[in-house]
């Protein structure tokens, strides 16, 4: 199993993303807010290794940090939400550079239901 690593912007923005959650009455507080993302982070890094991956569409290109290569998995958290990981995949490491979920860039990607 590769190494598994979020790059500080996706961090930066998972923070956000908490205050979002709570602003909008998603969650009720901060600590439920981020036991929700800790949780998603959490199934990519056990996960990402045994998931269906899939070359990142175009417009995501502008995440790559070190290659060309983006490849994105997805996670269906719940009936509503499904979360995409984007990542760079060296030979030692996985590197997820942008994450998000079907609510923000589900207009983005080619989504068969």
């Amino acid at each position: 199993m590769k190494q598994f690593r979020i790059e500080k912007i996706v961090l930066d923005q998972l923070e956000e993303s908490v205050q979002t959650l709570v602003e909008k009455n998603y969650f009720s507080d901060e600590d439920y807010a981020v036991s929700y993302l800790i949780d998603i982070v959490r199934f990519f890094q056990l996960n990402i290794d045994h998931m269906v991956v899939k070359p990142a569409p175009a417009y995501f290109k502008r995440y790559c940090v070190m290659t060309s290569d983006l490849k994105y998995v997805s996670y269906r958290k719940n009936r509503h939400t499904t979360w995409y990981a984007f990542f760079e995949e060296y030979d030692d490491f996985i590197s997820i550079v942008y994450l998000n979920n079907n609510h923000v860039i589900g207009h983005l990607l080619e989504i068969n239901n």
